[in-house]
This record gives structure tokens, C-alpha cells and sequence, in this order.
């Protein structure tokens, strides 16, 4: 062991608060990085789950405007022979 003592304080005490210090910042470190792993691993999850919803979102828009589409072209229809039959009336009643 190192004599001198500066303030009460030998050299070696000093090695070893440093090195205690030093000890605490690594495990203060690995303990950190666990945590963002873990919260990479939930993140990764999430973003599965939100590419999911967006699937199914875009499935469900696709079916409303096929949907859309026919209810428009069979309201054309349905119009188009109401028109027919409204014009042929209005002719018989103009006899």
C-alpha cells in the first residue's frame, strides 16, 4: 500500500473509489442497454402490429369502393329504366 495520503486519502483508496466508480458506470451501462433492447424488441412488435392494421385498413377501403362502384353502376342502372318507363308513360298519356 501506497503511504502518502493526500487530505487523509491514501493513493491506493483513490485507485479504489475510481475503480468502484468505474464498476458502477459499466453495470449502470449494461443495464441501460438491456432496457433499449427490450424496447426495440416492443418497438418491432408494434410496427408488425401497425403493418397488420394497415393491411387490413387498405383491404377494407379496397372493398368500400368496389362496393361503392357497384351501388353507383346499379343505381345508373335501376335510374336509366325508371327514365325508359317514365318517357313511354308520359307518351301514352300524351295520346
Amino acid at each position: 500500500m501506497i503511504k502518502d495520503k493526500i487530505n487523509g486519502i491514501t493513493l491506493d483508496d483513490l485507485a479504489s473509489m475510481v475503480a468502484r466508480g468505474f464498476d458502477k458506470a459499466t453495470a449502470d451501462i449494461s443495464e441501460i442497454k438491456t432496457k433499449l433492447s427490450e424496447h426495440d424488441k416492443r418497438f418491432d412488435e408494434h410496427d408488425r402490429r401497425f403493418d397488420k392494421l394497415e393491411y387490413h385498413i387498405d383491404e377494407v377501403k379496397d372493398a368500400v369502393e368496389r362496393l361503392e362502384e357497384s351501388d353507383v353502376l346499379n343505381l345508373q342502372k335501376r335510374v336509366q329504366i325508371l327514365e325508359k318507363a317514365v318517357k313511354s308513360l308520359a307518351v301514352q298519356l300524351q295520346k
